[in-house]
């Protein structure tokens, strides 16, 4: 069981990662005057990370945390480009199979230790064995190797386009070698939180708070325009502790009065906080992909594709939206995977799928997919997240409308995906959201839900090695629309809406901006 649920979390790491990768402005700027090195911030987070190893739970507390202290061989900048980051430089062969990689020197571990091949090998290879962008990534990949001590080399049994995005994707962590070895599916446990970021883990009291300070011996890299997680990382900060803190009237009160430095509301406090002159709120560009998602396993109500079709026919996304989506300003009614800041990515493609409603016909597919009154359709929401809840009691709504029966069951984060894996047939329905601004098919939920509900094809196995072929950005792009309307044609996943990111937070805290949560580069005002 233990095994079971990790490999689900696995496979749902983009899933899990709604803000990780999400991007915003260039951070501080003249208005915010010089920074002022020192000073704790104090970030009130919704639930305890659990777990610092980003590849064995990739949720969305330990992403925010860990993106301080670990790092990759690229990272993306605040226009989702990936940019070398523990890589100095590197080749790439006329055939485009193999990559030499030059690695940064001077880098150390937060105890010390040198950066080698070795540990970029060691955390790679577990990347491709556990994490579900590495399992897609690996049929493509002959052999990952330290050359030397500084050098890893790459070699590929066909061309991979994609694969400096995927390098610079969740997963690709770079941890010490001697931590990875016998790592239970669990991840490792809090004394091997090892990693080369600018800030090291000094104590965590388990449920309550976890701290983070300055590591002294972190080497940045120089470019200081790059943004997002990419480029210079100052660690102006001496700490910053992340309290938990799970009450939504504690975290906006909390705020206000000082307690917190900066929050994670939810989009129905948007509008209210942004009237506060005591706060600032910030848009940033990115955001989340809300969808509804059927279960194609046998045993499942919608395993019948008239089923889905129905259910898609059956939902007033504008008026989900409507009533829980917050303010206009959050809410992108659009059918696209991918947000519109992520250009490489965003698509119209299926958009005529996406504005279809028609209750009748719905009703009509229903009946002849044996869906008839009566009938009980089980959906699976966690509590974890207010609007995943909220979306499932509309959907309950609606098929009662036509006299179809529902149970919902709610559980912890967790233990839904827990029971969506464990119970493949049986439940039909779970909403979730996805990141939108990942940059490879591979990192994609919405193209990758597979081993969560079934619903895996042939002709999708095509398009993304379709993708995978491609030599240039406008070939790239092209399947990218293919993707989008193979999925509103299969409804592998039935999107409501987007939605973007908000922070919000304390006038004190200046140089903030770049990506959601990135607290290098940030300090505390007098």
């Amino acid at each position: 069981m233990r095994r079971t649920l990790t490999k689900a979390a696995l496979g749902l790491a983009t899933v899990l990662l709604i803000s990780s990768c999400m991007g915003g402005q260039a951070g501080g700027g003249a208005a915010d005057g010089p920074p002022k090195p020192g000073g704790n911030l104090n970030v009130a987070v919704p639930t305890d990370p659990q777990s610092l190893d980003m590849v064995a739970n990739p949720g969305q507390v330990t992403a925010h945390i860990g993106n301080m202290m670990y790092e990759k061989l690229f990272e993306v900048d605040k226009g989702f480009t990936a940019r070398p980051m523990l890589v100095e430089d590197y080749t790439t062969s006329p055939d485009r199979l193999t990559y030499i990689f030059k690695l940064r020197q001077g880098v150390t571990f937060h105890d010390g230790s040198p950066l080698t091949s070795e540990d970029v090998v060691a955390s790679l290879k577990r990347w491709q064995q556990v994490h579900r962008t590495g399992q897609l990534v690996t049929p493509d990949i002959e052999a990952i190797t330290p050359s030397d001590p500084a050098t890893v080399t790459i070699k590929l049994k066909q061309p991979r386009y994609p694969l400096i995005n995927e390098l610079a994707g969740a997963g690709t962590e770079i941890y010490e070698a001697k931590n990875l070895t016998g790592v239970a599916p669990t991840g490792f446990a809090k004394d091997k939180a090892i990693g080369t970021g600018p800030y090291k883990l000094k104590s965590w009291d388990i449920g309550r708070e976890l701290v983070l300070e300055r590591y002294a011996g972190y080497k940045s890299r120089s470019e200081e325009d790059w943004g997002g997680q990419a480029g210079a990382k100052h660690a102006y900060l001496d700490t910053v502790t992340y309290k938990v803190v799970s009450d939504q009237d504690a975290l906006i009160n909390g705020l206000q009065t000082g307690q917190w430095d900066h929050i994670m509301p939810t989009n129905d406090q948007y509008e209210p906080l942004r009237n506060n002159p005591a706060v600032v709120v910030r848009n940033l560009p990115g955001g989340n992909d809300n969808v509804v998602i059927p279960n194609f396993n046998t045993g499942s109500k919608f395993a019948d594709p008239r089923a889905r079709e129905a259910l898609n026919l059956l939902l007033d996304k504008a008026a989900i939206n409507a009533a829980t989506g917050g303010s206009k300003d959050l809410t992108i009614e659009t059918g696209a995977f991918a947000s519109p800041d992520n250009k490489q990515f965003y698509s119209t493609a299926g958009e005529e799928v996406y504005k279809a409603h028609d209750p009748e016909k719905a009703k009509r597919l229903l009946a002849e997919a044996g869906i008839t009154a009566g009938a009980t359709i089980r959906i699976v929401t966690t509590n974890s997240y207010p609007e995943f809840g909220k979306w499932a009691v509309l959907i309950q709504d609606s098929l009662s409308k036509i006299g179809i029966n529902t149970k919902i069951d709610t559980f912890d984060f967790a233990t839904m995906l827990g029971t969506l894996t464990k119970e493949p047939g049986g439940w039909d329905i779970t909403t979730l959201f996805f990141d939108s601004a990942l940059t490879s098919p591979a990192q994609m939920p919405a193209l990758t839900l597979g081993t969560l509900n079934g619903s895996s094809s042939p002709e999708l196995d095509g398009l993304m090695a379709e993708f995978n072929a491609s030599t240039t950005p406008e070939q790239a792009k092209a399947v990218v629309d293919k993707l989008q309307a193979f999925t509103w044609k299969q409804l592998s996943v039935i999107t409501l809406s987007q939605s973007k990111l908000y922070a919000a937070y304390s006038p004190k805290l200046k140089g903030y901006g770049d990506f959601y949560r990135v607290f290098w580069n940030t300090w505390l005002a007098s």
